[in-house]
């Protein structure tokens, strides 16, 4: 049994979007709800607030630059600076439907931006999953209540994604230049497992699943096969991502409970940052292409 530990007792309303920072040193995360970027120092366990105060709910984080990070709230991009804090409005390329809103997003190996989007009510399959790279958004697919993801191979060839409210991850083959074919279903969560949430693909081509509603964090082989379940001390796990000098510490972050869920659902690890080793190291992730909004 793998030994999931507190890494800080975070009081996230809805934690996500884990970022490890190699040249920093230090992880991002946010707190969605808290509309908050936090940044949590391994070393010291210590946590620090970069920015606040934005209009409206959060939804994901990807490398910028050395100095600087996109923030994406539910309608909008930002421009990040990692030593100032101050926070810039960019050009938003995606022309989201009336009721979407952004959700979790990641940048793939070729530099490009992904970012889905949702049902604001999280009730009808209005949502989509978008690609931007060089100045051109590709909807690459529509019709989720929930994204959630993606994540990416290590050769670059495949994306994974979380349709969320079906319970299912998909899977879908890229060419030499990243661009996305027609998604083949990677797997099926059961009942009583959750939803699948945030995720990534470690070195070995392996995909990690945070389970939403589901107290665990699942593995998963590039051929679909489940390998491995973690159990952890939250009820609600969001994202996990891979950081450290060796790139073996995984962060994880979690939620408290919502509206509709039971009491017995309280977990202590509810709303805190996670943390686990392992063996194989998880990739870094990669910067968004200098051009990717041209």
């Amino acid at each position: 049994m793998r030994s999931v530990e507190r890494a800080a007792a975070a009081g996230a309303q809805l934690g996500e979007s884990p970022l490890w920072l190699p040249d920093r040193g230090v992880w991002l995360w946010l707190d969605l709800y808290g509309r908050k970027v936090w940044q949590h120092d391994p070393a010291t366990g210590a946590q620090r607030l970069l920015a606040q105060g934005f209009a409206e709910n959060l939804g994901c984080i990807a490398r910028l630059s050395d100095d600087a990070v996109l923030v994406v709230s539910v309608r909008g991009f930002h421009r990040l600076g990692l030593d100032d804090g101050r926070v810039t409005p960019l050009v938003c390329p995606v022309n989201l439907p009336p009721g979407t809103i952004f959700n979790d997003g990641k940048v793939d190996r070729h530099g490009a931006l992904w970012v889905g989007s949702s049902d604001a009510a999280e009730a009808e399959p209005k949502g989509s999953l978008w690609r931007v790279a060089r100045g051109q958004v590709t909807e690459v697919a529509h019709g989720f209540t929930v994204s959630n993801g993606p994540a990416f191979a290590p050769d670059g060839r495949t994306a994974y994604f979380a349709d969320t409210m079906a319970r299912c991850l998909l899977a879908f083959p890229l060419d030499g230049d990243g661009v996305p074919g027609t998604a083949r279903r990677f797997a099926d969560l059961p009942e009583g497992a959750g939803y699948p949430d945030g995720m990534t693909v470690d070195s070995a081509g392996d995909l990690w699943v945070g389970h939403w509603d589901g107290a665990r964090i699942s593995r998963w082989s590039p051929d679909g096969r489940l390998v491995e379940r973690i159990t952890c001390p939250a009820r609600n796990v969001t994202a996990l991502a891979f950081g450290g000098a060796d790139l073996c510490r995984a962060l994880v972050t979690t939620a408290v409970l919502f509206p509709g869920q039971p009491e017995t659902a309280a977990c202590p690890g509810n709303g805190d940052l996670l943390s686990f080793r392992r063996k194989v190291p998880g990739l870094e992730e990669p910067v968004l292409a200098a051009d990717w909004l041209d």
